[in-house]
């Protein structure tokens, strides 16, 4: 992490001389981004057996693209498309005495989903070389739920199940001009979105499961085009 935070340090103070020409954002103007980052879970699924609850995404991957177009330099709107994956927890449900060792039977988990947006974008300083924003959207997020099984290692059945929901986005970020035309960014943003477990739970019977909101945190590169 220490290395992280000191490249970008490294990298926004050679940006600086150029950071000073930068003209901001202007009425009327139009902006692409392209992003990727990690994510969390804030919560875990809520499919319990044998007292255990199963995450559904301990950590996780996202990549996006977003259209803005400002009508005022303080406000913009446009949409906001991105891919998300996580990787859930592995839970051993118990061991199974054999002829000669213990078996082991275990499960786990991972989700996947497309979030389309219709979004806004609020800036504080527009006129800054420096911006600070508020980023927020809803819209609708196509979820897939999948549950592995697997018998000493290796798998051997799988169950997954889609899912369609209302899901928004709110969350704060720092931009700085490359150039006119060119600008670069971190974001954080808190997501939320629905998803039902019951067809998922069901399978095996042996989770119990219900339609939960879910949320998590996402941290991302940005790079925009303006």
């Amino acid at each position: 992490m220490n290395k992280i935070l000191t490249a970008l340090c490294i990298i926004g103070m050679s940006m600086l001389p150029t950071l000073s020409r930068a003209q901001g954002i202007e009425s009327g103007q139009s902006m692409i981004s392209l992003y990727g980052g990690l994510g969390a879970a804030l919560q875990k699924s809520g499919l319990e057996a044998d007292r255990e609850n199963l995450s559904w995404g301990n950590i996780g991957g996202e990549v996006g693209l977003s259209y803005f177009w400002f009508p005022d330099a303080h406000l913009g709107f446009g949409a906001d498309l991105n891919l998300a994956g996580f990787q859930g927890s592995e839970i051993f449900h118990r061991d199974v005495p054999g002829w000669r060792h213990w078996h082991t039977f275990e499960s786990d988990m991972e989700m996947n989903m497309l979030n389309l947006m219709a979004a806004g974008r609020l800036n504080v300083n527009p006129d800054s070389p420096i911006r600070l924003y508020f980023p927020f959207g809803a819209g609708i997020v196509f979820t897939e739920g999948e549950i592995r099984y697997m018998w000493d290692g290796k798998e051997i059945d799988n169950e997954s199940e889609l899912g369609t929901s209302f899901g928004w986005y709110a969350g704060i970020g720092l931009e700085f001009d490359q150039s006119d035309h060119l600008a670069w960014g971190i974001e954080a943003r808190y997501n939320s979105f629905w998803y039902d477990y019951t067809d998922l739970a069901d399978y095996h019977r042996r989770w119990n499961g219900k339609e939960t909101e879910q949320s998590y945190i996402s941290l991302t590169l940005n790079i925009r085009f303006k």
